[in-house]
């Protein structure tokens, strides 16, 4: 890694590569604080998918034996809703304390460390905000999905509507209708996958930024991160696919091997359902190492924004104490 990307020295604007080099400096200095962190979010999560099942089984089985399979029905919807608050509190805790590792990371960069413990302190009054913040981007999301797909769709129908007119002229119609579904199926995914992902990379840090600077919302930490993202998306990507390279290794052992080694084996067999278990745990594995790099990954690109469009370091070194707004 170049030095200028060092964390502890003043870095300033970072190219693409420097911001992941950079988290991945952070992650092996600072290794055993952030796993602990990535393990605790996500034994919460567990804990809360298994607070959901207990508790549709135990009611379902509960009622059940008071009105037979009517009753159990019932049951089985008050227990849903009984383990959804559970999954959603540890959702939230989820979400919070994986940003802790971003805040970490941001705080080593500007020479300010925090201990884990005192990152925590100051998140976990904001629990309810990262569960709004949650719920915000997942609608986010999804109305992005709805919206570009129909967009999409329409732009490239239209485009293959007219293509196939336009070759059908000159070829002949089932030449031209192929052609045309063929163009028009292309211009559609494209157009669909770059705005999503266009839309991702304008939230993506939406969490550091409501892990990291006070008195500051959910809905407003997404639009400071759809402020701090203008004119970065297309290197915010180049960040995204090195990343992804980086963590290939770690997926095929913990998902990509064992799922295909899965296809190989006769579903319903005690062979099938110890490799699957297996498949499962590897999967988790996998999900808390690699949990604390994108959390690093996240705190080192909301340095570099800031840098590049607010002069972070200037700021830092004319405060009191080296700390952020």
């Amino acid at each position: 890694m170049d030095s200028s990307a060092t964390p502890g020295s003043q870095l300033g604007p970072l190219n693409p590569g420097n911001v992941v080099s950079a988290a991945i400096k952070l992650y092996r200095d600072r290794f055993k604080t952030f796993f602990m962190l990535a393990l605790m979010a996500t034994l919460w999560i567990v804990g809360g998918v298994v607070a959901l099942i207990f508790a549709i089984g135990i009611l379902a089985g509960i009622f059940i034996t008071i009105g037979g399979d009517i009753m159990a029905i019932f049951g089985g919807i008050i227990g849903f809703l009984i383990g959804m608050v559970a999954l959603v509190y540890s959702s939230a805790k989820y979400y919070m304390l994986s940003s802790v590792i971003g805040r970490l990371s941001f705080r080593d960069l500007i020479h300010d460390p925090e201990t884990s413990l005192d990152s925590r302190r100051q998140v976990a009054p904001k629990l309810g905000q990262f569960l709004l913040l949650g719920i915000l981007l997942g609608l986010a999301y999804f109305g992005a999905y709805i919206v570009v797909g129909l967009a999409a769709l329409i732009a490239g129908g239209s485009v293959g509507f007219l293509t196939a007119g336009i070759f059908s002229a000159f070829l002949n119609n089932t030449a031209g209708n192929v052609i045309g579904i063929i163009l028009g199926g292309i211009l559609g995914i494209f157009l669909f996958v770059i705005v999503l992902i266009w839309i991702v990379s304008k939230l993506f840090i939406s969490d550091v930024v409501l892990a990291i600077e006070p008195n500051r919302e959910a809905a407003e930490s997404m639009g400071r991160s759809w402020n701090l993202t203008n004119a970065a998306v297309w290197r915010i990507q180049v960040v995204f696919l090195a990343t992804f390279l980086i963590q290939i290794p770690v997926l095929a052992v913990t998902n990509y091997i064992p799922n295909i080694l899965l296809f190989a084996i006769p579903e319903g067999t005690l062979t099938y359902a110890i490799v699957y278990g297996l498949s499962f745990l590897l999967s988790m594995v996998g999900s808390i190492f690699l949990l604390p790099l994108w959390q690093a990954v996240k705190g080192v690109l909301y340095y570099d924004l800031r840098s590049r469009r607010e002069g972070i370091d200037l700021e830092l070194r004319n405060r009191p104490g080296g700390s952020p707004a």
